[in-house]
């Protein structure tokens, strides 16, 4: 056979190789972006209704605390339970710019009629808010609890809540006029999230090789 002839077939092999590895990716890719979009998007979310606390998981920035206040003040529960990790957690420049109104809702300013409860939630992550809810709820025998978190946040937040908590959850969710990290950052690292605690299904458990503590 010519050599000619022999050249001109192989990029007919390359391109069907590559097309059968394509195929698989792009599809995955779709998947993930429906599954994403719903879950990130479009999560259950539970209308606001009387409860022993509201949980505000961290950051407690501007909006989240104006949300969390306005709940409050439309009577939603009896103590405001505010998750504030510490400047060096997520940056002093976070710390001193966002956290201002939490700072102050913690130290007791402001004319409030309900309890307020701060802590540096150890890990400093989700899963360290709701291994705290678990404590809280255990010491003060709460039944019914709510949770403030962003809509994008939502369901990863209703998993590692539910893991610690079994009392009634209802996860409240606000939304940000733009997404702090913008809709596709904030897919992959939400979908990072998902990943990490589907290999942790305990409450307290957490990836070997990279645990996360304040000791």
């Amino acid at each position: 056979m010519p050599r000619s002839a022999r050249t001109t077939r192989r990029p007919v092999h390359c391109s069907a190789r590559a097309t059968w590895v394509l195929v698989p990716v792009l599809a995955l890719l779709l998947v993930w972006l429906v599954a994403g979009w719903t879950a990130f998007q479009h999560p259950r979310t539970d209308v606001p209704a009387r409860s022993d606390a509201l949980l505000v998981l961290g950051p407690p920035d501007r909006t989240r605390m104006a949300e969390a206040l306005r709940l409050m003040d439309a009577g939603v529960a009896p103590v405001l339970v505010v998750a504030n990790p510490g400047t060096g957690d997520l940056g002093d420049a976070s710390g001193r710019v966002y956290y201002t109104r939490a700072a102050q809702t913690c130290a007791g300013g402001g004319e409030q009629d309900y309890e307020v409860i701060c802590f540096r939630p150890d890990p400093s992550t989700t899963q360290g808010e709701a291994m705290e809810l678990r404590a809280l709820s255990e010491q003060r025998g709460w039944e019914h609890v709510s949770a403030l978190t962003y809509r994008q946040h939502v369901a990863r937040s209703r998993l590692l809540l539910e893991r610690c908590y079994a009392g009634e959850l209802d996860v409240l969710s606000f939304d940000y006029p733009a997404v702090p990290r913008g809709h596709l950052r904030e897919f992959v690292y939400q979908s990072g999230g998902f990943v990490k605690a589907w290999l942790t299904p305990g409450c307290d458990q957490q990836l070997p090789w990279r645990p996360k503590s304040l000791d």
